[in-house]
């Protein structure tokens, strides 16, 4: 057994953004997966993995455990863990690591394109999904809004419209919330181009192919960790600061890949 906790800066870890990028890049990284059967964590809204403590498990081959504050403090006989955040982690051997370790656990082939995937995806919002289901924990839980409510590619049917025009059967618009996790890393891995607002799919960045165009319409958000993913994995990543559709479609003719 290993007692962990996570020092991540800002963000909640029961949020997928959070959840891939803080707690298993950095966790497969400093290979837990391989010494360890089970991992304990406090239960608070700081360490709680919410509703993402299965697919922890599904991911690392790790039972994971959460128990309150008083019990986890005085666990003290077994091997405690406080890594670097993900941040210390920023080079392209660590994130090769990450990705081969998800690849081979899911049996994916990351250098062929799939013909069953979509070289052009758009993301759309979908509704709110819950993110805890601990009573405790939910009741006592602040952070409950959506990307949909926050960020969201205005007139997006207009933006949909466009690329289904454009580029036909090889395109498809998709609500990610509720698509598996290894669905996700399929379609981001077998996607040529991506189009989406600011949000926690885009930590999916980590699975694409080299080159692979990713058009993000910011709506005045910024997550450092999302250029740092895009620029060691040579990602082709445009910024449309403006949401309007006339921009965005201006940012999308500029790349061609067909």
């Amino acid at each position: 057994m290993l007692k962990i906790r996570n020092n991540r800066i800002g963000g909640s870890l029961f949020h997928y953004a959070h959840f891939i990028c803080d707690c298993l890049f950095p966790e497969v990284v400093n290979k837990v997966h391989l010494q360890y059967n089970e991992v304990i964590r406090e239960q608070s809204i700081s360490q709680t993995l919410g509703n993402f403590g299965k697919l922890y498990t599904e991911i690392m081959r790790v039972k994971s455990t959460e128990i309150m504050a008083d019990e986890y403090e005085n666990l003290n006989h077994i091997r405690f863990l406080s890594h670097d955040t993900k941040e210390k982690y920023c080079e392209r051997r660590y994130f090769d690591e990450f990705r081969n370790y998800i690849f081979t656990r899911y049996n994916i082939n990351k250098d062929i394109y799939d013909p069953l995937y979509p070289e052009v995806i758009l993301v759309k919002r979908g509704e709110r999904i819950p993110l805890i289901s601990n009573e405790f924990l939910a009741a006592i839980n602040n952070n409950i809004s959506t990307g949909k409510e926050r960020r969201e590619i205005n007139n997006i049917e207009e933006i949909e419209q466009y690329l289904k025009k454009k580029y036909g059967h090889h395109f498809r618009a998709l609500y990610f919330e509720n698509i598996s996790f290894v669905e996700q890393v399929k379609y981001f891995n077998n996607a040529k181009l991506i189009v989406c607002a600011h949000g926690a799919v885009m930590s999916n960045m980590f699975f694409c192919k080299e080159g692979t165009h990713i058009v993000e319409v910011t709506c005045g958000a910024y997550y450092p960790f999302f250029d740092v993913i895009s620029k060691l994995l040579r990602l082709n990543h445009v910024k449309c600061k403006k949401n309007n559709t006339s921009n965005i479609i201006c940012c999308l003719d500029s790349i061609s890949f067909l």
